[in-house]
């Protein structure tokens, strides 16, 4: 791992965007969506998608700037068609729509088909928690991975995200993939020349499990016919319900994939003081319970996530990959702009 200065890594990659079109509102959020992925070190996320969209960009598979049209919209629920727009922008203000929505009917709901690669959807869910609301977030994606008891990639890993507002304890944030692990992270064990992989991570082209990266052809779903049941309703909730696109159908070169976002506002359900005092105290209630033997402790969902932000946060600083930092510095120096420099 290489360290490097976030504030710094957020300001070239906002530059780099820019140069491909994109404003500097709009690129200045994708930076900040980039950065702090890796600064709650889900590196498969982070700064190394910044490659991919500028190519997507010049393939014109992703429009530079948002051009949304809003196919229906009754109040608390809207459907948008993104006309194939940065997915992590038109995540950003369907959130911020579904939030505005919550305030007003308790329950906000913006779904986007025609989008693009979305990244990390725990930003998005945190965007309702930090303003007091529960985050609610789905979302589709090509083909990774093979039904329980096939072999063939017909279903993406079709992500959820959920997370919810504490006041003194650590506010839990879900954010998981339906497969065992995240494609991305098999791509950037890939990329680092690693030729094994954990035992359960991998199928082959039969559907048998492999530890050889060579054999390695897709992710198997995480609890079996659970994660693979799991899969099937999202791309149903997050996709086919409002015509999103679903498996090869959301890939970068067709309608791309889709996106659900929920708000909750929690005045709609209880009183936010109430709310809060049950919601401390069950987090206490459940980290205070008894540990196995030899555990190191009891953590709710995002904690060690949320350790990582906060370190990142006080020193200024994050840790990336050397070869992910390759990469976006490889687009800066072929536009002629500087690169992220290490610390």
């Amino acid at each position: 791992m290489v360290r490097i200065n976030i504030d710094d890594a957020k300001k070239k990659i906002t530059a780099i965007f820019k140069n491909v079109g994109v404003c500097e509102d709009e690129a200045a959020i994708i930076a900040d969506m980039l950065v702090e992925a890796d600064q709650r070190g889900v590196n498969s996320h982070g700064i190394l998608c910044t490659a991919r969209y500028v190519r997507l960009i010049r393939e014109g598979k992703m429009r530079p700037n948002m051009a949304v049209n809003v196919i229906r919209d009754n109040g608390t629920v809207a459907v948008w068609d993104g006309n194939r727009s940065s997915g992590q922008i038109l995540g950003y203000r369907a959130m911020e729509d579904a939030m505005k929505k919550a305030k007003e009917h308790g329950i906000g709901c913006v779904c986007v088909k025609g989008a693009n690669h979305f990244g990390a959807l725990a930003y998005y869910a945190q965007m309702a928690q930090k303003a007091g609301m529960i985050g609610y977030v789905m979302g589709t994606g090509d083909s990774t991975m093979a039904p329980f008891g096939g072999c063939e990639k017909v279903i993406g890993n079709n992500p959820v995200a959920v997370a919810a507002p504490a006041c003194k304890e650590v506010s839990p944030v879900l954010d998981m993939a339906m497969t065992v692990v995240a494609n991305g992270k098999l791509t950037n064990m890939r990329r680092q020349g690693i030729e094994t992989i954990p035992e359960g991570w991998g199928l082959d082209r039969e559907g048998m499990p492999t530890t050889n990266m060579k054999d390695y052809y897709t992710v198997p779903p995480m609890a079996g016919y659970k994660g693979w049941g799991m899969a099937v309703m999202v791309d149903i909730l997050a996709g086919v319900l409002f015509g999103g696109g679903t498996g090869d159908r959301a890939k970068d070169v067709s309608e791309g994939p889709s996106l659900m976002m929920v708000a909750f506002d929690i005045s709609a359900f209880n009183d936010p003081e109430k709310y809060y005092a049950d919601v401390d105290a069950r987090i206490a209630e459940l980290k205070g319970s008894k540990l196995a033997k030899n555990s190191k402790g009891i953590f709710m969902p995002g904690e060690m996530e949320d350790r990582k932000y906060k370190a990142t946060l006080e020193s200024g600083t994050v840790e990336v990959l050397p070869e992910n930092l390759k990469m976006v510095n490889d687009v800066a120096a072929e536009m002629g702009l500087e690169g992220i420099k290490e610390i």
